[in-house]
């Protein structure tokens, strides 16, 4: 009797002590699950800008039958805005005796938002002063977009990475001026640092006024002008069709080939090609 007695007062305290656990756990379980039903949104990452910094070849192509002007400029970026070099080159049909520019009278500039692009570019033309707005996107380094100018002109347009000039070029070239009955040829050398700025030099051959230049310059996009202030000379150079076209012009006070001026081409040369 005893021990059924004992048994008996036993199971009032399990049932006790049971119910305070589940009581205890139901509490527990509702403040963990009133943590998890707290959610933060996620954050979206921000956009971000293309990147319009480095030499750069602009073609514009007319859709009213006004041809394709070339475009060349170094572009450097702050932000979401760029601008172009002090020394950009506008050309007309990439025709060397129709480019404007190179004296700090154009410079592009322009902005960027996500991966579109706006530009604008004023410069001098037959016409009149032309002011052109481009609107476009941009795919990695290249951009593309339609523009519109202030002379009535529309169409399309392209641009694309040019590469820095370093190594040597070879060629010929002749006198426009003077023509020789054999073209001189000639060997330019140059490099080119981080600011788009040339060193280099010229050997030439066959020439009867001058055998070597002393060169220094900027890059233009693919483009380069040169100068050598001793044998007082210019050479200005557009990119072709895998090659250079560039023309010359001395000075007509330069101590040899005095006013002489003309036209030549030049590819790239590897190092073991001499």
């Amino acid at each position: 009797m005893q021990n059924s007695h004992t048994l008996g007062r036993s199971r009032p305290s399990t049932r006790k002590f049971s119910t305070k656990k589940i009581l205890l756990f139901a509490s527990l379980a509702a403040g963990c699950g009133g943590g998890y039903l707290k959610t933060s949104t996620p954050m979206t990452p921000a956009t971000q800008n293309a990147s319009v910094t480095g030499q750069y070849n602009l073609v514009l192509t007319s859709t009213n039958g006004h041809g394709t002007t070339n475009i060349y400029t170094d572009f450097t970026q702050a932000g979401t805005t760029f601008t172009g070099a002090a020394n950009t080159l506008v050309c007309p049909s990439n025709d060397l005796s129709q480019c404007k520019g190179n004296d700090a009278s154009i410079t592009p500039s322009g902005t960027v938002s996500g991966a579109n692009v706006t530009m604008m570019i004023s410069f001098p033309s037959t016409a009149g002063a032309d002011t052109v707005t481009m609107a476009g996107t941009a795919t990695g380094t290249n951009l593309a977009g339609t523009y519109t100018d202030s002379l009535g002109d529309a169409g399309t347009w392209a641009a694309s990475i040019a590469s820095p000039f370093s190594g040597t070029f070879s060629g010929t070239f002749n006198s426009t001026s003077n023509p020789l009955p054999i073209d001189p040829t000639i060997l330019f050398t140059l490099s080119q640092d981080a600011s788009f700025n040339l060193t280099g030099s010229a050997t030439i051959m066959n020439s009867p006024c001058i055998s070597s230049l002393t060169l220094s310059g900027r890059a233009i996009g693919g483009a380069f002008s040169l100068t050598d202030a001793g044998n007082e000379a210019v050479i200005t150079a557009l990119p072709g069709v895998n090659s250079l076209n560039f023309s010359y012009n001395f000075k007509p006070t330069a101590a040899n080939c005095a006013g002489d001026v003309g036209r030549g081409t030049v590819t790239t040369k590897g190092p073991f090609d001499y």
